[in-house]
């Protein structure tokens, strides 16, 4: 702790005695026990700082006091206030810098009279371009570290800090970083609250895009479920019917995960159904839908999709896959095969794609299904994947008819994860001739 000399004090005449007077003792402790009572009471967090350092003046008598927080890795100064309770303008909003670092970085006290003069501090330009006379600067200490600081200066010739002021400082400083912490706790919890509900909300709006259940189609029995590895998800499916009877299929997956995964597929949802009804063809919906993703594309975001169209007069597929997981063919006999032609780009990656249409014919007992990769990429407790072998062993083994089907994959999905978190969303889209 650093001390200059007194100039109003004579010559050779003994400095005071370090023990305040008693009566002096009673009174500060009654001050500190009132403003602590008042910044306790401040259940407002953004007005939390102005008491604290309205508080920080009335205790200390100081010509001006500031609130210094830690921040990102540095500093901010958070309000700096006068003795009359007022803001103190943008110009007026200086302090040492060099000894509000210190005291950040090491939380220990210091106290400078005659600033100016000090010998400890005489080469800091700071202070002697501020013409300060005394300067007390305290950290905010709690249990997680050093919160910020609190610093009070004066040039009145009548207020100079002095050793007895450190006590008390020091004890109003634990008041206050025991509020403000407090009170950035509470706000934590407030901003976690907003956002559960923000998510939820954004829940319920994205199952509004997504048929809640396998609408009917002509010739065709289907079932579908989704599981968001979050409260919203980036994989997307759709059932489009056409006029004329046929069934488009769609499964998609978003790069990403989370709200702005969600906003992306909701976005491509509208995009496919709008395309895939103008165009009347896979291919060319396929080309159109990259085009618009690829143009609107942020943040390097692309969606897997494949896209099928079932004929009930024929039972012909049409398939176009744009980088998605391939279908699965399940024959009547439990056998497991993919449909892995026809595959193209993700779309958004590149503009002026072309896609490749695949045909196939679903006999009589046969179920074509449609994934998203959080089925194979789903971890269990031992840190290996469901993968490939598993997948067909599960969807051989489960009923042929779509409901079942997809009821049980996702139960024995589920059931390998076990207790680990849930890495990516998973979705899964069954049809049958009916």
């Amino acid at each position: 702790m650093t001390l200059g000399p007194d100039p109003s004090r004579p010559a050779g005449e003994p400095s005071p005695s370090p023990v305040a007077d008693p009566r002096l003792d009673v009174e500060a402790l009654r001050l500190l026990l009132d403003v602590s009572r008042r910044i306790n009471a401040e259940r407002d967090a953004a007005a939390l700082p102005t008491a604290v350092v309205d508080s920080l003046v009335t205790v200390t008598k100081a010509d001006r006091g500031f609130l210094v927080l830690k921040e990102g890795g540095g500093l901010r100064f958070a309000l700096a206030r006068d003795r009359k309770g007022r803001a103190l303008e943008a110009e007026k909003f200086r302090v040492s810098e060099s000894v509000v670092k210190e005291v950040a970085e090491t939380g220990e006290t210091r106290l400078i009279d005659d600033a100016a003069n000090s010998s400890a501090y005489n080469a800091r330009l700071s202070i002697v371009n501020l013409s300060l006379r005394t300067i007390l600067c305290v950290a905010l200490r709690t249990d997680r570290g050093i919160l910020g600081v609190i610093y009070v200066d004066s040039n009145a010739i009548t207020r100079r800090f002095s050793e007895r002021d450190v006590p008390l400082v020091e004890a109003f400083a634990a008041q206050a970083a025991v509020a403000l912490e407090r009170a950035r706790l509470q706000e934590a919890e407030r901003d976690r609250d907003r956002m559960r509900q923000q998510l939820e909300l954004a829940a319920e709006i994205q199952q509004t895009f997504l048929p809640g259940t396998f609408p009917d189609a002509p010739g065709l029995a289907g079932a579908v479920a989704t599981i968001p590895a979050q409260q919203v998800g980036g994989d997307l499916y759709d059932v489009i019917r056409f006029p004329d009877g046929r069934t488009g299929l769609v499964v998609g997956d978003v790069s990403g995960k989370g709200v702005p995964a969600a906003l992306f597929a909701a976005r491509i949802l509208s995009d496919v159904r709008y395309e895939a009804l103008f165009h009347d063809d896979v291919a060319a919906t396929l080309a159109s839908v990259n085009e618009i993703v690829a143009r609107r594309s942020t943040r390097g975001m692309f969606v897997t999709l494949c896209y099928a169209v079932f004929d009930p007069r024929t039972r012909e597929v049409l398939v176009g896959n744009a980088g998605h997981l391939a279908p699965l063919l399940r024959t009547a006999s439990g056998a497991v095969t993919r449909w892995e032609d026809g595959a193209g780009l993700p779309l958004g990656v590149a503009s002026a794609q072309t896609y490749a249409v695949a045909r196939h014919r679903l006999a009589p007992g046969e179920t074509l299904v449609l994934l998203t990769d959080g089925f194979l990429d789903a971890v269990g407790p031992a840190g290996d994947r469901f993968g490939d072998d598993r997948l067909h062993a599960a969807v051989g083994a489960a009923p042929a008819e779509p409901v079942g089907l997809v009821r049980r994959l996702c139960e024995n999905v589920v059931g390998f994860t076990a207790h680990v978190p849930q890495a990516d969303d998973l979705t899964c889209l069954a049809v049958a001739p009916a």
